[in-house]
């Protein structure tokens, strides 16, 4: 499987810097935690982050901005299924499901607001009042 990033951030350390999250996913039990596919998006104003999480209901996830870092956590849990059934194909994840972004120094986590419809997660993230450009009147 090719993985490929797309960027346009200048030097874009803060997202796609691989040793920022090497340990993060670490568990010492068996299940590996579920990563949602995630798209992140920059305007002039804010940050934008849009996590697939299918299946969940919105007070079931939990999100917060923690050191600077956003922190997506979850758990799909797998359905009951009867007794005496035989399953054929079983190829959903079930289990914890954890994301996680150390933020751009100009992101504010003090401005965050987050929706969840259709299995789609959007988190924005305003950026500080400084780092945002201003066009100025020319007389």
């Amino acid at each position: 499987m090719e993985i490929r990033y797309e960027s346009s951030f200048p030097n874009s350390g803060w997202l796609f810097n691989g040793f920022n999250h090497l340990f993060e996913d670490f568990e010492p039990s068996f299940q590996t935690p579920i990563r949602p596919a995630t798209d992140v998006m920059e305007d002039n104003e804010s940050y934008r982050f849009y996590f697939d999480m299918p299946g969940l209901k919105n007070d079931s996830v939990d999100l917060r901005v923690e050191d600077h870092t956003l922190r997506v956590t979850a758990e799909r849990k797998r359905p009951e299924w009867p007794k005496n059934a035989e399953v054929h194909l079983a190829e959903r994840h079930y289990g914890p499901i954890r994301r996680s972004f150390e933020l751009p120094k100009d992101a504010d986590p003090e401005h965050v607001t987050a929706s969840y419809k259709d299995g789609v997660l959007e988190v924005r993230i305003e950026k500080r009042a400084e780092a945002r450009p201003v066009k100025i009147q020319i007389n």
